[in-house]
């Protein structure tokens, strides 16, 4: 896997009608590609592309308890977020469309702001559709 890291301008969570700053995001990309043999053939004659599916992690400088109504409902159930937005130093956008968030923890270091940290699965990036 080629791991790349670039500097972005602004990245925000949008939360209902409010935007949250992310300090800290890594995102990946996973393609499950099966391959596609013909009778007697030990080469294969084709593939199919069965999944495509977009992950990672943000961190969030703040409280975990002022952040968790942000992403859970009452019953710690992940709400639909709309998008994950980078906006690039060049000012183009990059979106992550439909982000539930799949796992939470937090660092607190004495005397310093606590971090938040949560992994996240998105639906789409940049308004991704199924091939026709």
């Amino acid at each position: 896997m080629v791991d790349r890291k670039e500097s972005a301008a602004d990245i925000r969570v949008n939360v209902g009608e409010e935007q949250v700053p992310v300090e800290q995001l890594s995102v990946s990309k996973d393609i499950e590609i099966e391959t596609i043999y013909g009778a007697g053939n030990i080469i294969p004659s084709g593939f199919s592309i069965n999944r495509i599916e977009y992950g990672g992690n943000m961190t969030i400088k703040g409280n975990k308890k002022d952040l968790e109504p942000k992403f859970f409902d009452e019953n710690g159930v992940p709400k639909v977020l709309p998008a994950i937005i980078i906006t690039h130093l060049d000012g183009s956008p990059t979106s992550y469309d439909t982000v539930l968030v799949t796992n939470q923890g937090y660092e607190v270091t004495s005397g310093e702001t606590t971090e938040t940290a949560f992994e996240f699965v998105a639906m789409s990036k940049d308004g991704d559709t199924n091939p026709q």
